[in-house]
């Protein structure tokens, strides 16, 4: 008896079953998720994809630009540091050298100097010898005062007043008199006497020159007396003269015994000469124990000679 010929199916039930339940679990969650397809995508159009992808390729081309300016950078800082390290390398030899120079230098043996010999001791300078006050000419003068010539008529006698001058108070009482006693008619004079400060003691007192009547010779007596209590203080002989040139006197006789205190001795003559501009002749008198004095005498002296005057010196 032949056996039954059985056929073979590939799929049975049970795969349908399988297949069947899959395609149902695949359908429930296609409608399941239906409503967030649209979501899941992109709802950007073709102009802004294009836009968006321009500003990608600016913010790469700005970024490469960034990268070269740094790889730039970079390059010139490594070029300084080495500029920096060839520079310190330099220095080091400097340095060296220079060391090797100061060791040398250490080892120099300087002799000590030899000591000097004594200078020969120089004699004491001769001083100037101080040239003899020279004496007035016969001129055709009016008068003499003191051996000084003058044909003017208007004289204007300034005095020292300084401290210094108590030591000769006899000697300039009697000079001043000698000069009042010479004094004619018609001449007229005043007399400034000046001392530190500057501050003046004048006759006449309002300081203006005045005819030499007999009274006015009287009044300048008994004026020159009282002087020598009035000595002190210091000696602007130029605040004297510039105030007596202010008078115009056609001859100003200047006694003192000492150099000025307001001044250099030649800027005095010198601002004294041109304010005077040759108007008055000044003659100058010397007190006291003037060849000890070079200084006074040159002042006096040159003075004198450059206003058209004379010098001469009265030690007694």
């Amino acid at each position: 008896m032949k056996a039954r010929r059985r056929n073979i199916s590939i799929f049975s039930i049970s795969a349908l079953d399988l297949f069947a339940a899959a395609l149902a679990a695949f359908i429930l969650i296609v409608l399941v998720l239906f409503p967030y397809y649209n979501k899941g995508g992109t709802d950007v159009s073709m102009e802004e994809l294009e836009e968006l992808v321009k500003k990608r390729r600016l913010a790469a081309s700005t970024t490469q630009t960034d990268m070269s300016v740094i790889r730039a950078l970079r390059a010139e800082i490594n070029l300084l540091d080495k500029k920096y390290k060839t520079s310190e390398a330099n220095m080091s030899v400097v340095e060296m050298k220079l060391q090797e120079v100061l060791k040398h230098t250490t080892e120099i043996i300087i002799p000590d100097p030899q000591p000097l010999p004594d200078p020969e001791p120089t004699p004491d300078p001769v001083p100037d010898p101080i040239p003899e006050p020279p004496r007035s000419v016969n001129r055709g003068v009016e008068f003499s005062i003191l051996g000084l010539g003058t044909d003017k008529k208007d004289v204007a006698i300034v005095v020292d007043m300084s401290g210094s001058m108590q030591a000769h108070k006899g000697n300039v009482v009697r000079a001043l008199h000698e000069i009042i006693d010479m004094m004619q008619p018609d001449n007229r004079f005043v007399i400034i006497g000046y001392r530190g400060g500057p501050s003046y003691s004048l006759y006449p007192s309002n300081g203006r020159q005045a005819t030499a009547s007999s009274s006015m010779i009287r009044g300048a007596r008994g004026f020159v007396d009282g002087l020598p209590r009035k000595f002190g203080g210091g000696t602007p002989t130029q605040s004297a003269m510039l105030k007596t040139l202010n008078l115009s006197p056609g001859a100003i006789i200047l006694i003192s015994d000492g150099a000025p205190d307001d001044g250099s001795p030649r800027s005095i003559v010198s601002n004294v000469t041109k304010r005077n501009r040759g108007k008055s002749e000044i003659h100058t008198v010397a007190i006291g124990d003037y060849t000890k004095d070079k200084r006074l005498t040159l002042f006096l002296q040159e003075m004198a000679r450059n206003n058209r005057g004379d010098f001469v010196g009265r030690a007694r």
